[in-house]
């Protein structure tokens, strides 16, 4: 018994330090190949958790789905769905996370394959575009914890984008991530774990056609302040793009391409950081 709760009390550790509550997001593989340098770019429902403005990108309905394999026991999972009306754009993304190992309980029998660390979220988004110069947004995010032998909480948070267009090629933009100040409340003790309130800004300029460039500085309570740089270019229209990012905090690179064929598309992309090998990632997508 006491193993098995020494490698779960390891498991837990190790996702906690890697993955902190809900710091990772699952799916949205458009905006982790250009490394989050999207904050000004209109993207569609892939890029709402970033600056929710951003779901007036989307044509008509949009769905996704992606599966990403992290550090062998870590996995995630989400499935995304934007749909315009004529009173704006809506957005529905359920995502989860979850740290799999084997579990001892108080009579030393061992489980495989049990699930330590869940975090599951659903998001909502609503955006509209305003007078064709400005897009608005917001996300209401109901945030699911549960640790093996810690029991599980609901928490809730909420997030404001906007995106406005400044001489046709410029576009600017900023959002605001956790603006209700969430937190974690410890169970053993009264400390509160803050989720990360984040402001991020942007700015991206397309010189040709097709070809777009951004620019992101954002800041995190207690963090240093993160600046980063990508692009998008669509090499093929309406068939191949080419996505890109580097960030310096912490330092990251990301790289990625989408191939498209009729309704149907497949996003590729691979990030890495410094102190992490790199992830592969896959995501399908279908307009309608």
């Amino acid at each position: 018994m006491k193993k098995g709760i020494l490698f779960l009390s390891l498991i837990l550790f190790v996702a906690i330090l890697v993955f902190p509550a809900f710091e990772y997001i699952p799916g949205a593989i458009k905006s982790k190949s250009m490394r989050f340098n999207c904050t000004s770019i209109v993207m569609g429902i892939d890029n709402a958790f970033l600056n929710p403005a951003s779901i007036t990108g989307v044509d008509k309905g949009d769905i996704s789905i992606s599966y990403e394999n992290l550090f062998m026991f870590t996995h995630a999972f989400a499935l995304t769905g934007g749909y315009r009306t004529d009173y704006g754009t809506v957005g529905l993304k359920y995502s989860e996370m979850f740290v799999l190992g084997d579990y001892a309980d108080m009579d030393s029998v061992i489980s495989t394959g049990t699930k330590l660390h869940t975090e599951r979220t659903v998001q909502m988004t609503y955006g509209v575009k305003l007078a064709d110069v400005m897009r608005v947004g917001t996300n209401v995010n109901a945030l699911y914890l549960e640790q093996k032998n810690y029991g599980s909480n609901i928490y809730y948070t909420a997030d404001i984008g906007i995106i406005g267009t400044v001489y046709n090629r410029w576009n600017l933009g900023i959002a605001v991530k956790n603006i209700t100040n969430s937190y974690i409340s410890g169970t053993l003790t009264n400390t509160r774990y803050y989720f990360d309130r984040t402001v991020s800004a942007g700015v991206s300029f397309e010189p040709y056609d097709n070809f777009i460039t951004s620019f992101d500085v954002s800041k995190a309570a207690g963090r240093p302040t993160s600046i980063g740089g990508g692009l998008l270019y669509e090499l093929v229209e309406d068939i191949f793009i080419l996505r890109a990012g580097l960030r310096s905090y912490p330092m990251e690179y990301a790289g990625g391409f989408e191939v498209k064929k009729g309704q149907f598309s497949i996003d590729y992309g691979y990030t890495a950081t410094r102190e992490l090998s790199g992830m592969h990632l896959i995501q399908l997508n279908y307009k309608f």
